[in-house]
Order: C-alpha cells, then structure tokens, then sequence
C-alpha cells in the first residue's frame, strides 16, 4: 500500500480537521494511507519541516502573522519539491500562487469536489515521479529493471555486482560498479568504498567505522571518509533532514 507524509496547516481547528479528514478518506480510495499532522500556523509547520520531510503540504491561504502563499514562497526559495495544495476561500488569489508551481488550488466553496481531484492529482504525480528512478540492467539471462528506492547497497565480489534490496533479496547484475555508481549518483547513490555503493536513503548512521544501512554495517574508504560525510551532509540538507 502507498504510505504518504501529509502536513496541513489552517489556522482554523475546524477547517484543519476537514482538511485532514477528506484528504485521508481520498487517498484511501485510491488504495494509500496517510500519516497526517496538524498545524495550526505556519512557525510550528516550519520548525518540523526542519527534522522531517512531508509529501505534500496542504496550506490554507489566509493566516495571521505569515498567509500561505508567503510561507510557500519560502518553501520554493529554499529548494523545497514537496507538492503544495493550497485550500483557501480566497479564490482570487489563484493566479498569485502559480508561480509557486502549486499541485492544485481546493476551493472551500467547492471543498469536496476540489479535494478528490487534488488527491488523484497528487497520486497520479507521486507515481510519475518513480516512474523516472528505475534502472535497467543486465543480468545472467535477461533484462532486470529495478525500483532505484528498493536498493539498499550494492557490492562487489569479484566480477560479481550483488544488489542488496529491502526485501532481503540479492540480484546480482552484470555490469561494472563504475557504470552503476554514474547511473545511480543523481539518484541518490554514492560510491563510499571500492567494493561499495550506497543509496543514502537508506543509511540510518554515519560513524567512523562506516555507514550503516538496514543493519549491515558497510566500510568507507579511509581516503574518502571525509568526502563521504559531506556528500552525505548535502543529501539530508536536500531532504530537509538534519545530521546531529
């Protein structure tokens, strides 16, 4: 089942419980769960958007102190790519929020109508996205194309290239660690040892000893332990995570 991270933000505790009520009962009929919090303003939203990342973040427009369209402003400044949706009853200010590259605008006045077609908006864009992170590669005696999220680490034995995937399987694909490490660098991947390469997604330490990933604990070269930390660094700022 898709599981997806939601924020709303209303400033109105009646308008945000229907917003994260119709949001979930939406996605729920296309066959995804959601994990939704509730924001009654857009400084407590900012401060957890410091620790996690959210999916989709649904802003009401008319606030106190920091409206919507500003905050999503922000959120576009800094790099930000989790879709927004705004809600308001200020239908004027449609246009205003274009250039913030809004997923969809849900009308108060058209509350339900609007908010189905946002979430099979939204759906229908998380799945275009992952269609763009998988690989093709060869194996012993076919074609395998693979979830670039659904590999863990893969590592060399010998001429053996065995990827390491989060259902516990291995596949082992037949193409050299160079042409997998340049394939799969803009898609998260790092080369962190000569027989190692790592989807940082998955990595839940940094230490000395190396990194670990889904309990495995996998070797960094000495030479690249500081080029490894900063490119890992860099990944979680582009996560809007933080490394403590």
């Amino acid at each position: 089942m898709l599981q997806f991270h939601i924020a709303v933000c209303d400033d109105e505790p009646f308008a945000a419980s229907s917003i994260s009520g119709a949001a979930e009962r939406e996605l729920a009929r296309q066959g995804a769960q959601a994990d939704i919090e509730v924001f009654n303003g857009v400084e407590p939203l900012a401060r957890r958007l410091d620790d996690v990342a959210f999916d989709l973040v649904l802003l009401d427009i008319e606030m106190p102190d920091v409206d919507g369209i500003t905050f999503g402003r922000a959120l576009r400044e800094d790099g930000s790519k989790t879709e927004i949706v705004f809600v308001s009853n200020s239908e004027d200010r449609v246009f205003e929020s274009l250039p913030l590259r809004p997923l969809s605008f849900v009308r108060k006045s058209h509350f339900t109508e609007d908010m189905a077609q946002a979430m099979v908006a939204f759906v229908r864009a998380w799945k275009s996205s992952r269609t763009e992170r998988v690989v093709t590669l060869k194996m012993a005696h076919a074609m395998g194309t693979f979830s670039a999220d659904e590999i863990l680490y893969v590592e060399a034995r010998g001429r053996d290239k065995m990827m390491h995937m989060t259902n516990g399987h291995v596949e082992t694909v037949l193409v050299t660690l160079d042409e997998l490490a340049e394939r799969l660098a803009p898609l998260g991947f790092y080369r962190v040892h000569k027989g190692f390469l790592v989807n940082f997604a998955h990595v839940s330490q940094l230490s000395s000893k190396g990194l670990t990933v889904a309990g495995e604990l996998i070797p960094i070269s000495r030479s690249k332990t500081a080029e490894v930390k900063l490119a890992y660094m860099d990944f979680l700022s582009k996560k809007n995570a933080v490394m403590m």
